[in-house]
């Protein structure tokens, strides 16, 4: 097995690793999907378990102490140690992205680095002052700097050969230096924007970044359609999710369905039927009229 695949979900965010996988299927992508869970499985579980073309879909409880987006790279350590030990690849996604492009791009995007994306705002220059407080905070816990970066990225996707896996351990390490900082982690935001660490997980990974080695092999906010022009994975970032619907009561407050949720539908149904047909057509009808009221009225 070359390529494995993980990701980690809870309550209704199962819809989103159904799209997921459909799009993988989509993508040609053929391997292992770890699927981590906290709760009972989904309704599609035992079709996801039987796709056609070589996809095969595992469920694996988990029950972390820590929100899920603290998990991840402890996750990916325990994929890489008990559910795909032979796997060269290994990949994270949180499960509100779909795969846009065919997968022998991502296959070559983590090929021999770290495949990552830029997030919204994703120019944070070497001596910010940020990255300033950063470099301190990391020096008090023994790990220096090994390189001036400038670019910062979302922690919602990762990909990495076997060779690079230790970079996770540093994330891991990093990860509980701000739990030692900041106690429970268990919402994703801290503080306000100005504070040591805001978005913990995601600060953490561009930490280790600033620690480590590894080749970076990244792309603008337009990988994850935050941009204009994007081609490879959609990211619905947000508290609404496409699955959720409600696209025309934010498009009467100026805010359309962006790219992201207009791609969550491509991949809804096939191979795996993830809603009734009825609430299906329903919701697509919703964000085509809100599309379209977008075209007339968004906010300034």
């Amino acid at each position: 097995m070359s390529h494995a695949i993980c990701t980690l979900f809870e309550g209704h965010y199962h819809l989103g690793v159904g799209a997921l996988i459909n799009s993988l299927h989509a993508s040609g992508f053929r391997g292992l999907v770890i699927c981590g869970h906290r709760g009972p499985e989904p309704a599609w579980a035992t079709a996801a378990r039987t796709l056609p073309d070589g996809i095969d879909v595992r469920f694996v409880p988990v029950a972390p102490s820590v929100h899920f987006t603290y998990y991840k790279p402890a996750f990916m350590l325990e994929c890489w140690a008990a559910h795909c030990p032979d796997a060269q690849q290994l990949y994270y996604f949180d499960p509100d992205i779909v795969v846009k492009a065919r997968w022998p791009v991502l296959a070559r995007w983590a090929a021999d680095g770290v495949a990552l994306c830029e997030d919204v705002n994703g120019y944070l220059p070497a001596r910010h002052p940020y990255r300033l407080a950063w470099t301190d905070f990391l020096q008090t816990h023994g790990l220096a700097t090994a390189r001036p970066l400038d670019r910062y990225y979302n922690a919602g996707f990762v990909g990495l050969p076997r060779s690079q896996r230790a970079f996770l351990e540093v994330w891991t390490r990093i990860i509980g230096y701000a739990e030692q900082q900041l106690g429970a982690l268990h919402q994703i935001k801290f503080n306000d924007p100005n504070a040591l660490l805001h978005t913990p997980d995601q600060d953490a990974l561009n930490m280790a970044l600033m620690v480590s080695d590894v080749p970076i092999n990244g792309t603008g906010p337009e990988g994850m359609d935050f941009a204009a022009g994007g081609h490879l994975l959609s990211h619905a970032i947000g508290k609404r999710k496409p699955w959720r619907g409600g696209f025309f009561a934010d498009a009467l407050r100026g805010h359309p369905p962006g790219t992201a949720q207009k791609s969550f539908f491509r991949f809804a149904q096939s191979p795996l039927r993830l809603f009734p047909a009825g609430q299906l057509a329903r919701l697509r009808l919703s964000l085509q009229t809100s599309a379209l009221l977008g075209r007339m009225y968004r906010r300034a």
